[in-house]
């Protein structure tokens, strides 16, 4: 087997979406499906997985649809050039202004935390603004969301969806920016991210951290 990386369809999403759900289950999604709803003896676990995955699967679609470069990595047979499954998948934007928001795609399930996630977003945009200056990320390839399953890790899966982002910004000039959670730091590092800022983004550590194409020239 191989593995090897290609542009995301449509019909890719709910595949991302369920290594995304698995891949944040610790970290940024008890924010946006807040398991308090577990309390009541109508929502189970499995129903805000389930959820999630709904809502993540409108959300790659929308942003596929907004002229967002999406990225899988994928399992091939050598043998028989058979794809195997999707491991992986990284959601990029390029430098620019943002593009007009696609709407009537995103799906909003009753578990979902609309008020919650405009914060996380406002949080985000806040703490780009202060590292990076009033433009935010508009000058850099950004990276949006990098997931990879869990099952899977130590693959090499996590540095060549960031290495297809990487590639891009030294083609064209251009610095790379990311918000990572703690379990990404390690390897963002390693790949050459400076760490400017960790910060609490209502009780989830987050860092900001830069890609200087002048400090990684090959």
């Amino acid at each position: 087997m191989t593995i090897t990386l290609r542009p995301a369809t449509e019909a890719d999403a709910p595949s991302i979406a369920r290594i995304a759900t698995a891949a944040f289950a610790d970290s940024l999604s008890p924010l946006i499906f807040p398991r308090s709803q577990l309390a009541t003896a109508t929502v189970t676990e499995a129903d805000l997985t389930a959820d999630e995955i709904t809502w993540r699967t409108s959300m790659y679609i929308k942003r596929m649809r907004e002229g967002k470069p999406c990225v899988v990595a994928v399992e091939v047979d050598e043998s028989t050039g058979e794809e195997k499954e999707i491991l992986g998948s990284a959601h990029w934007q390029k430098p620019g202004p943002e593009e007009p928001e696609v709407l009537g795609v995103e799906v909003r399930p009753a578990t979902y935390d609309k008020d919650m996630f405009a914060k996380v977003v406002e949080r985000f945009t806040t703490k780009d603004k202060e590292t990076l200056g009033p433009r935010g990320h508009e000058d850099y390839w950004y990276a949006i969301l990098i997931s990879v399953d869990p099952k899977q890790h130590r693959r090499g899966i996590g540095r060549k969806l960031l290495n297809w982002g990487l590639e891009h910004a030294r083609k064209e000039g251009r610095d790379a920016y990311l918000t990572a959670t703690d379990a990404g730091v390690p390897l963002y590092e390693v790949c050459g991210f400076e760490s400017r800022e960790t910060y609490d983004c209502y009780g989830v550590p987050l860092t900001s951290m830069v890609w200087r194409l002048d400090k990684n020239q090959q």
